[in-house]
Parts: structure tokens; sequence; C-alpha cells
């Protein structure tokens, strides 16, 4: 399950069943749940969970409860605690969400109930809230369990007949499929909101006819997300290949190619959380969610690995943040001649016992977490506070590059939390470079665009970065006022050999010359691409040749005795 607090207690199986059965002394009731799927989470001896039993019946009820507040905690990972009557008794409930770590390795949030009963004799209160009563009302009802727009499941009732389904027929083999629209956002961009919401009914009509002729089930798991329980002999391949194709033929606009990718997870412990199997079938979705040619995906035991490993980012990131396990590194950005004229802040987690985690393999986890937002504005303070601390100092004339995503755009105010940083620790404004890549432009462009424009007007240098990496890098040009433009190296890969790409390059040089932007290169490693770039005009250069990223302490100390980052980090080439 999807949370927007990562601070909850964590337990295995067996210290929640210590805990649990310590607090059935203190309480009349005691219990771990999923209230997502509306069950009671009870305990095996070989460490692993069960979910045979509605959490619902203790009220003698024989659906969910309408408002319940153990699902609310379970989703924001906050305590609740509420007073509700049914059939005259009082009840007292404390919904505490916990991180369950399951056998398999895995993480798992659900609550730990805590329920006082006051009986109907001592019970003299108004009975005010009867939110645990069922509702007869059909309409109301549908409206509860189905998604709004597309009329499958919603979540919380995809996962509860999910539940109800495998465990009403043990003796069957179940496949989790979940589904996921490639570049969902640039419908909406392109074509507006009417069209977006017109493509998600057609996808949830052509996998819902999927499921009923599998005797299965459909549900929408959230924004462009899509979920398929079917029985192991009624799945084919074939039929989600069938259905991907069938959408892209609805949806042939020309500059906007509909794909759909598949993950599957071959259930093998029917046992498992459905929001786990739900999991495991979307690590098996990301591993192609890139891909032009590739539908279906399936889930393998590296992928478990992959899964664990992310989970341990997310659960521990906050915890690492706080406790400084990020550690700003700068490369230098110089001259020719390996001068500096300033240095891109690069990010290192370095856990307690020295391993170090390159941001390869923890920054895209985050993205998809909604958190890297959470990092950039770390690292943009680190490189605010070491901007103030070269005030007034010989290096007061550097200065600092850092990163801006996509996701930023979409979660902060940029333009808010990058002047505040400059005001609070008095720092100049073109100090702080900001390199912001073409993914970030495109995602919302006429918004970003406005930020960037007021972000120049402030007094910031603007960096695009990675350009030519992308196909709309030109476009771009005539539409975002930037002061750089920083190569990426993959134009570099090939300019010792390849006369287009030294074409290229030198276009690319000379275009920026002429619309009065500086130019940096970044990948530069070694003499021979030094010296074609300088020829073409290049000034700027970021790369190996000159020096690795360095911990902030190595970067000064190199700056101090030499001066410049050439031939003096050789073994780092």
């Amino acid at each position: 399950m999807n949370t927007t607090d990562n601070d909850r207690s964590e337990y295995t199986v067996n210290e929640i069943r210590v805990l649990i059965n310590n607090m059935s002394k203190i309480y009349d009731v005691a219990r771990l749940v999923d209230p997502i799927e509306g069950r009671i989470l009870d305990f095996k001896d070989d460490g692993s969970i069960s979910t045979d039993k509605p959490c619902y019946g203790i009220w003698n009820s024989k659906e969910k409860c309408v408002n319940c507040s153990s699902s609310t905690a379970c989703k924001t990972g906050c305590p609740q605690e509420k007073s509700e009557h049914f059939n005259d008794d009082l009840y007292h409930i404390h919904s505490n969400p916990v991180r369950l770590k399951l056998s398999e390795g895995e993480f798992y949030d659900a609550v730990m109930e805590l329920v006082r009963i006051k009986k109907k004799e001592q019970n003299t209160g108004k009975i005010n809230d009867r939110a645990l009563e069922n509702t007869n009302d059909n309409a109301a009802r549908y409206k509860a369990t189905h998604d709004e727009l597309t009329n499958i499941l919603n979540t919380g009732s995809f996962y509860e007949l999910s539940r109800n389904m495998i465990s009403n027929n043990p003796d069957s083999d179940w496949i989790m499929i979940t589904g996921n629209i490639m570049n969902f956002r640039l419908v909406n961009t392109l074509f507006g909101i009417q069209k977006g919401n017109e493509v998600l009914i057609k996808t949830a009509d052509v996998l819902k006819n999927i499921a009923e002729i599998s005797k299965g089930l459909c549900g929408r798991l959230g924004s462009d997300q899509f979920a398929l329980l079917l029985p192991k002999n009624m799945y084919e391949e074939a039929l989600l290949i069938k259905a991907e194709q069938d959408l892209a033929s609805a949806f042939d606009a020309g500059i906007y190619k509909f794909i759909i990718h598949f993950g599957v997870y071959k259930i093998s412990n029917p046992n498992l959380p459905i929001a786990v199997m739900c999991g495991r079938a979307n690590s098996a979705l990301h591993t192609i969610r890139d891909s032009l040619k590739e539908t279906v995906a399936y889930f393998d035991d590296e992928m478990l690995k992959k899964a664990l490993f992310e989970q341990e980012v997310i659960i521990n990131f906050r915890k690492a943040l706080k406790n400084n396990e990020f550690q700003m590194y700068l490369q230098p950005l110089v001259m020719e001649n390996g001068k500096p004229i300033g240095a891109e802040a690069l990010i290192r987690w370095i856990k307690p016992n020295g391993d170090m985690i390159m941001p390869g393999q923890f920054i895209e986890i985050l993205e998809r977490a909604d958190m890297v937002h959470e990092l950039d504005m770390y690292i943009w303070e680190c490189a605010v506070q070491r901007l103030s601390l070269w005030k007034n100092t010989n290096k007061q004339d550097l200065t600092i590059s850092v990163n801006m995503s996509a996701k930023d755009f979409f979660s902060l105010d940029i333009y808010s939390v990058i002047t505040d940083l400059i005001e609070k620790y008095k720092v100049n404004a073109s100090d702080l470079r900001l390199e912001i890549t073409e993914t970030a432009l495109l995602e919302e462009p006429e918004n970003s665009n406005q930020v960037v424009t007021r972000l120049r007007e402030k007094g910031f240098i603007v960096e695009l970065d990675d350009f030519g990496k992308g196909y709309s890098s030109l476009n771009m040009l005539k539409d975002i006022s930037a002061d750089i433009l920083k190569i990426d190296m993959s134009l570099l890969q090939e300019i010792e050999t390849k006369k287009r790409s030294k074409t290229i390059l030198r276009s690319i040089i000379g275009m920026a010359d002429a619309l009065e932007m500086d130019v940096i290169a970044e990948g530069v490693e070694n003499k021979e691409k030094l010296n074609i770039l300088t020829d073409m005009g290049c000034r700027h250069f970021q790369g190996y040749y000159f020096s690795r990223p360095l911990p902030v302490s190595d970067f000064e100390k190199i700056f101090d005795e030499y001066g410049s980052f050439i031939s003096h980090t050789d073994n780092d080439r």
C-alpha cells in the first residue's frame, strides 16, 4: 500500500505477535488488520501470516465499515482514534499504523487495532454515529466500491474481492497483473482532460472484458494504473497483447502512440497481501516501462531482490536524511587548463558502515515514490550553505550548480524555495546555478517556462542540462530561456572517430554562440576529446579527464593546493 509517511513502527511477524498478545491483556480486542483488504492478519508458526477472517466480523457485519478509521491510518501512516456504536454497544477504536516485515523479506503496511467495548447496559450516551452499520442502499454501495470514472472496481474493493476470490478457491492457482499506460500525462497535455478520460474509460472496458471472459477481477488502482486477477488456467499472454493492439488502434493520433505495459506475477504464496502481489507485478512492469516494443514482463527472483532493495530505500530514506547519511559531492566545472569556475553538486548515500550507494541506485526509486523533491531540497541547501562558507575566501568566485527534476516542478514552489535559501544564507543568486533537464521542462512547459523566467529575472543562471539526449532539445530553445547549454556526454562518445558527430557538435556550439549562450561539455574523458571541443570553440568542461566527483573537503583541498583540477587526479581517470 502506498503511504505518505514512513516513520511508522516496524516489526517482524514474531515481534508483532508478542505485542498483540501483551495488548490483549489491556484491551478488549487487540489485533492486526489489513483494512484495505478488510482482513484480520493471523500469525503462523513459520513466521508467515494468513488472512482468512474478515476484520468487520467483530461487529457482526457482512461488509466493510463505512468511513473506516483504520483504512485512513493505513493510507496516511497517522494514528486514528474514534468511538462508534453498533447494536447499542459503544466501541472505542485506536488504529495504529505499523510496518510488518514478512518472511519473504518484503515490508507491508498494516494497522494494529486496539478496541475497548462499552456494553449496552453501561452506555448512557446517545447514539449519534452509526458508521459501522451496513447500508442497504445499493446505489451508495456501488459508488463506494467502484471507480467513479471507469465504473470498474476501485483499489479497496479490488483488494478485498481479490482476497475473497483467492481464499474461497484454495485449490486454484492465480495470476496478478498490473497495467500502466506509457506517457499518459502527454495525453492530457496534448489533447486535454476529456480525451485523457476517454482513454482511461476505453482501457478499463478492454481490461474488464478480459476479466469477465477469464472469470477474474479488474480494478483501477489509481491514475492510469489498472490491475487484473485471473485464474492461472484462464491466463493467456495473447489476451494482453491483443488488448494493447486494440487500444493502440483506437487511439492512433500520429504524434501520440498509445502503449500500455503489463507486469505479471504468478502467485506462489496465496497468503501474501494483495498489495504485495500487485507490487511484484509492478516490479516486472517497471523493467519494460520505457520499451516501445515489449508489452508483457514477468516477475522473477531477481526482481524480488530488486523490490526488496527498493522497499529498503523508501523505508530508510527519511531516517537517512535526518541522520545526514546523504553527502554532497562536487564535480569541478573547469576551463581548458583545469582552472575551476565552479562545480556541480551531486549526491552520495554513505551508510553508517561506510558503504556507498550511488545515485543511480536510488534516485529513480525516490522519483517513483514522489520523494525525490525532499532530497533535492536537501542538496540545494547544502550547496547554498557551502557558497555562504566560501564568501570572503579564495573560493568566493566559484559557483555551484544544482539539479532540478520534473518532480520538483510538480511538488514544490521552486521559485519560493530557491529564493528563500539565498536570502537565508545571504548568497548572490548568480552563484547558484540551476540545472534543468529537458524532461522537467516538457512535463508542464507553460508553467516551467514561467518559473525559469522568474528565476532568471531574479539573477539565477539557468543551465539546460543533458542537451541532445532527448528528442525535443532544439525545439525547446525557442520556448525556454536559458543561459547555458550543457551538452550531454552521449554526443561526445564518437567525436574522435565519426565526422557526423563532429559536425553536429560544431553546429550546436555555433548555434549556442549565436544565441549568446555559453556551452559546457560534460563527459570529457581524455585529452583528445578536450582538444576537439576546444577547436570547436567550447571553453568550459566537466568530466573524468579533469576529476571525478569529490567529497567537498577533497575538492577544497585540491583547489587550495593547486588551483586547478588537471593532472592532480590521474588515478581517477
